[in-house]
């Protein structure tokens, strides 16, 4: 009971470590997500992976599986190098791990719950600007997370578990060229590199990665402002003895 008591103990206010500039704009950026999201799944054909054709009932009037354009092309001919093609990512980071949309919903509804505490206990440490990009891109992923899409209609509906009809997990649409190195196919940790083509992300995920890269920059910086702070007093004691 005392570690659930000292959990909901803060060293400042909510508003202090959320002002309201910082949740304004951290509503505008999930509704962006949002948007593109849903623009994505109203404008492009529905791909779905081998594992999630057990939910067409009936293929004929899969409307969302045949209408559409089947892939938006950005940069290069033929969307070489960039282009649109919607997926629906119901696995793990990057797409690994087995199918499982229940369960990623709830683990991220539970990581992203813990974060906010994280940050609320810790308001100096790192960028705000940083924790708002990770805030924006998780609370995108996970609203997306509650809605699945009919393959009719192409409707959103909520739901907190698949049905056959729909399709769940996160929208994902944008698609960049990788390296293609064959030769390190077989290569631990190296075959990575072997992909034609980065894993399908969304705006939400760019957000994550963009902030995570600046929290650690930022961290570090806290970290070297601590140390410094702390070797302070001891310079001072050292000089006055």
């Amino acid at each position: 009971m005392k570690l659930v008591r000292r959990l909901f103990q803060f060293p400042v206010s909510f508003l202090a470590v959320y002002p309201p500039v910082w949740l304004g704009i951290f509503v505008v950026l999930v509704g962006a997500d949002l948007y593109t999201k849903k623009l994505a799944t109203d404008n492009l054909t529905f791909h779905l992976g081998y594992h999630q054709h057990w939910l067409i009932e009936d293929p004929v009037n899969s409307d969302a599986l045949r209408d559409g354009l089947p892939q938006y092309d950005v940069l290069g001919e033929d969307g070489k190098y960039v282009k649109f093609r919607l997926v629906f990512n119901d696995r793990f980071v990057f797409g690994l791990g087995p199918s499982a949309p229940v369960l990623g919903l709830f683990l991220t509804m539970t990581a992203t719950f813990f974060l906010i505490l994280y940050r609320w206990h810790n308001p100096r440490l790192g960028y705000s600007a940083a924790w708002l990009l990770v805030f924006s891109g998780a609370f995108g992923n996970l609203i997306d997370k509650f809605f699945i899409k009919s393959l009719v209609t192409r409707e959103w509906v909520f739901s907190l578990s698949p049905q056959p009809g729909y399709v769940s997990g996160v929208v994902d649409m944008v698609e960049c060229i990788w390296f293609g190195w064959d030769a390190v196919r077989d290569i631990f940790l190296l075959n990575m590199l072997s992909m034609r083509s980065w894993p399908t992300f969304n705006l939400a995920d760019s957000l994550i990665v963009v902030g995570i890269v600046l929290l650690l920059l930022s961290m570090r910086e806290f970290e070297a402002e601590a140390d410094e702070g702390e070797e302070a007093p001891a310079k001072a004691e050292s000089a006055s003895s």
